[in-house]
């Protein structure tokens, strides 16, 4: 049934992420209503049922967050009291103010009035109220922002239009697969024509891509790929706003900065992941009551076909983009030749907009000799940086190998096409991957803020890097929390409470380990709020272009507008990690430093003698100091199969700066300045034991 008939009242969930199981009047007497006079009077009482993920079939399963439907007959200015009577418990959640969702025009908008809640048995009741304002028909009520599978289509289906004959921004849409229950899945491929090959990517896999009408995108040369995806949990909503945020960013045409990433990057999106159970208004399981996010290491085409459509995928770019794989065929010919035979050779297969775009590139480089000069012109300071490469320590990994190896023996499935042997391909410790970035965006109910989880990398510079990036995410975003990143190996190992399923599977950790790609993460955002802002810097050199600063205020309720600022700071963060960001909010000099900090953090934490360091010149006002170190991994042994429980280090000062008290504010500097005197002091320097007091900051976890 997708409509009720209650009282007067209609409640409708006929609609796509509609959840809605059941629907009872409530009958109050005059005696009873007296007694409650404090409260607002309800004009309409209800109490309803949600729907858990599979509901009503053999895969029934707990997850009962997510509510979403239409209440249709109410009268302006009259209330309605609606009791939800069997939600998952979010005490925590509602705690810290979040409030259902309602709309009753075109916007939607947080209750007004505070819900309240209470735990019965092992049911978790939530009621609101609120007041019918105008004459809309219907007024929706949802546990957070919806964004469901057909607005998705519709969004995409407008970008097709937009992107069909631009001739600047290389936009391609095609159907990765079909779901379990037969939605599309969609694959998006966007860069610019620079490096752009005649020929089309193969069909690597017969599983994938079944329209055959529509053609596979173009090849690019010398670029790496840049992965993300999003809505593998259905009912985590704010997955798609940062999807969008950082969609509408690398698709700016008049933005340098989404001119830069598309000039380095080719950018392989996948808007829904989960589009069943997006479509069936499920919490976190699809169709089958999986939770896909747990099935990376092997994923059975026949039982996760999406999951294992987005790891082929994966697979075939880190062979197919890596710089060390691709031989490109203008390499030993003059560049205006090369494009002579890109011309040629396309035929048929090129479409008119890609004409005019390779006519643009013939002029273009017609003033260069030869494609070394054209290198010469757009070799970025950090791309052959001896730290870019990928490096794996044989022996500090062999543990996780033989762990992944007792895991598929343990859990091997027929027809699944990856399956680990316990040993790295030997392809991956000489080359670096053609995936320079794996992001699977998520929405997260008890911790506040917007975050990453990456992975605890055995080697220390790939760690730098690592945890480099979520540094600057919080100098790029306002609502990003630097303090609740999470990089522990205990967060790569921990099980879940619900079905005992391991983080190993998780698309973060997995793909690290099948792959080795260093910035490989999971970004949660709250449903919620934050804890926090940060005062971010005003990008140099925009003329006023970036979108300025918010001011410092207390942390706002989060909107999609605050989820979008989000998903635009992963995209503009991976140019600062290269040194290649046009409008820069943070100098190379700042950049450098913070590397030495994260460096020398990382190896207190594991326990290892610090390196000399040099006290040079100050850090700018808007750099950015990290906190105490809260715990360590000294597991020294061979097996990560169970983490062993270590001994937390005492929390020690990372680096500090000889600079002027003017130059760092007390309230932005989580340390405080060593004396002159202390640092001319080279026994206490050289000893590194110096304990230097910290202000009460939310430690950061390694």
């Amino acid at each position: 049934m997708t409509e009720f008939r209650c009282g007067g009242l209609t409640f409708l969930a006929n609609f796509d992420s509609a959840n809605l199981a059941r629907v009872e009047k409530v009958l109050r007497d005059e005696e009873s209503e007296a007694t409650n006079s404090i409260e607002v009077k309800a004009d309409y009482e209800y109490q309803v049922w949600t729907k858990p993920d599979c509901g009503g079939t053999e895969y029934e399963n707990g997850n009962r967050s997510w509510f979403h439907f239409g209440v249709r007959g109410g009268t302006m200015l009259k209330v309605i009291k609606i009791t939800i009577m069997n939600l998952n418990k979010q005490g925590k959640l509602f705690a810290q103010g979040h409030a259902p969702l309602v709309k009753s025009g075109k916007k939607w908008e947080r209750i007004r009035d505070r819900p309240t809640w209470q735990s019965v048995d092992n049911d978790f009741r939530l009621t609101f109220t609120h007041r019918f304002l105008n004459t809309a028909p219907t007024v929706y009520f949802a546990f957070c922002y919806p964004f469901s599978y057909l607005e998705c289509q519709e969004m995409l289906e407008s970008l097709d239009d937009r992107f069909r004959e631009d001739n600047e921004i290389y936009y391609h849409r095609e159907l990765l697969c079909r779901s379990i229950d037969g939605l599309r899945v969609d694959l998006l491929t966007i860069s610019d024509y620079e490096g752009i090959h005649s020929e089309l990517e193969p069909v690597f896999d017969e599983h994938l891509f079944p329209d055959g009408a529509k053609k596979r995108p173009r090849k690019f040369e010398k670029k790496r790929v840049f992965f993300v995806s999003s809505r593998v949990h259905p009912g985590e909503t704010p997955s798609s706003f940062v999807f969008n945020g950082f969609l509408d960013l690398i698709l700016r045409q008049n933005d340098e900065r989404a001119k830069q990433l598309r000039r380095k990057y080719v950018f392989k999106l996948i808007p829904i992941l989960n589009p069943d159970g997006v479509k069936m208004g499920h919490y976190r399981t699809d169709s089958r009551g999986a939770n896909l996010n747990r099935y990376y290491l092997q994923p059975d085409f026949s039982l996760q076909p999406t999951i294992y459509a987005a790891k082929a995928v994966i697979r075939f770019h880190h062979d197919a983009n890596s710089p060390d794989n691709q031989l490109s065929t203008c390499e030993n010919k003059d560049f205006s030749t090369a494009l002579q035979d890109l011309s040629s050779s396309s035929g048929s297969q090129k479409s008119d907009q890609e004409n005019v775009a390779l006519d643009r590139s013939k002029l273009l480089f017609s003033k260069t000799n030869s494609i070394a000069s054209i290198e010469r012109q757009t070799t970025l300071p950090v791309l052959n940086d001896t730290h870019s490469n990928l490096t794996i320590d044989k022996h500090s990994t062999s543990g996780v190998l033989e762990h992944i190896n007792s895991h598929n023996k343990d859990n091997n499935q027929g027809g699944s096409l990856f399956i680990n042997t316990g040993k790295i391909n030997n392809d991956m410790e000489k080359k670096i991957s053609g995936i320079a970035f794996y992001i699977d965006l998520h929405g997260h109910a008890s911790k506040r803020g917007c975050f990453l989880y990456g992975n605890n990398l055995p080697d220390e510079e790939e760690q730098v890097k690592n945890i480099l990036y979520a540094k600057l995410m919080a100098v790029n975003s306002a609502h990003f929390d630097f303090s609740a990143c999470n990089f522990t190996e205990k967060n790569m190992y921990t099980r879940d409470k619900r079905d005992g399923l391991s983080k190993e599977g998780s698309g973060r950790v997995s793909i690290w380990k099948t792959f080795g790609i260093t910035h490989s993460y999971t970004l949660e955002c709250n449903y919620n709020s934050g804890k926090g802002l940060n005062a971010v810097p005003p990008a140099k050199g925009d003329d006023g272009r970036a979108t300025p600063p918010p001011p410092a205020s207390f942390p706002p309720k989060y909107t999609p507008t605050h989820y979008e600022e989000v998903g635009r700071a992963l995209a503009v963060s991976a140019l600062d990690i290269e040194n290649s960001n046009p409008w820069p909010r943070i100098g190379y000099a700042d950049i450098h430093a913070l590397r030495e900090i994260l460096r020398r953090s990382i190896r207190a934490s594991r326990g290892l003698p610090l390196p000399a360091r040099k006290f040079g010149g100050p850090l700018k006002r808007n750099s950015i100091n990290l906190g105490p170190v809260r715990t360590v991994n000294r597991n020294t042994s061979n097996s990560h199969s169970a983490p062993t429980k270590t001994t937390p280090v005492p929390p020690r000062t990372l680096l500090h700066v000889r600079s002027e008290p003017s130059m760092i504010p007390k309230h932005k500097t989580s340390v405080e300045i060593v004396s002159k005197s202390l640092m001319n002091n080279r026994r206490l320097k050289n000893d590194f034991k110096v304990q230097l007091k910290s202000k009460q900051l939310p430690p950061f976890r390694f």
